[in-house]
């Protein structure tokens, strides 16, 4: 197996159980009785409180027809790796992380959930050793994604049922419309945020919308996207992911590589615009391969 793993490392995340907070509480007591310790590394007491969650070990493939599809970038939104010549991968990262994601590769059907959205990742669920399975089958296009179209829809911003049915019976046909007027050429669409006004219960609506239209639709989180009511920047994407899975990740199609990032940052009473530095580390090795490819 081939693996070019760059910075396979751990991020410093929120999981704590009762056994790791009193084994760092007991670090950063004899922390603090260290002034000198504190003035060199401030923060150190707080590293030893937050340990990161627990490793986790991915095995998987990605393949089409039955055959192992090679340097197909592999993430978990921090780490990288790419497929072998087998299309096998190994991935090691923690239980805090949430989604094993690929970058889907040119020339390839996009995974679909059940309501059309784009399916590029899995939750990670390691089993009991600390192990887990990802598989991805990818199926070839008809037609070649050289030329192909993307529809950007930006802010639909629904907000109550009645904005939901003017989607449904002004919007969509519309796109349906476009969407016939291309037949030949291979069309994505992405909702590039804000898809609700603040009411994250009407998704589902969205979702009905998105297989309607019947093409691969990938979401972008907007500030209108968030769950108001979380505490912290991870929480208030809650939702979101529930329906739509990584806040940020890549695919290309033809000769374009698209990235999406999510660049609003909740702080609990409010937002404001910023990339975190989990999301520039991925973007860096995700570009780096992907210009190695080209």
């Amino acid at each position: 197996m081939h693996d070019k793993s760059r910075g396979q490392c751990r991020r410093t995340g929120t999981a704590l159980d009762r056994r790791s907070f009193l084994k760092g509480a007991t670090v950063g007591a004899a922390a603090l009785a260290l002034p000198e310790l504190l003035v060199a590394e401030p923060y150190a007491p707080y590293r030893q409180v937050t340990a990161a969650g627990r490793p986790v070990r991915i095995q998987g493939q990605v393949r089409s027809s039955g055959r192992g599809l090679s340097s197909v970038p592999v993430t978990d939104g921090f780490n990288v790796v790419d497929t072998g010549s087998d299309g096998q991968f190994e991935l090691t990262s923690t239980t805090d992380r949430e989604f094993v994601s690929i970058s889907l590769p040119a020339g390839y059907e996009v995974p679909l959930n059940a309501t059309g959205t784009a399916r590029l990742y899995k939750p990670i669920q390691a089993r009991a050793n600390g192990e887990m399975t990802a598989e991805f089958d990818l199926d070839e296009l008809d037609q070649s994604d050289e030329h192909h179209t993307l529809l950007l829809l930006a802010d639909i911003q629904t907000q109550d049922s009645d904005e939901m049915t003017w989607y449904h019976e002004q919007t969509t046909p519309d796109i349906q419309s476009v969407v016939r007027s291309l037949e030949g050429r291979s069309v994505v669409g992405v909702s590039c945020g804000d898809i609700m006004y603040d009411h994250l219960e009407l998704y589902p609506e969205y979702e009905r919308a998105v297989a309607n239209i019947g093409i691969p639709f990938f979401q972008v989180v907007g500030n209108h996207d968030m769950d108001y009511s979380a505490r912290t920047d991870e929480d208030s994407t809650a939702t979101f992911s529930e329906h739509f899975g990584p806040r940020y990740y890549s695919f290309n199609r033809g000769e374009v590589h698209y990235v999406v990032l999510d660049d609003v940052f909740w702080y609990g009473a409010g937002y404001l615009g910023y990339v975190d530095a989990d999301q520039l580390h991925w973007l860096a090795a995700d570009l780096e391969w992907n210009t190695e490819e080209q």
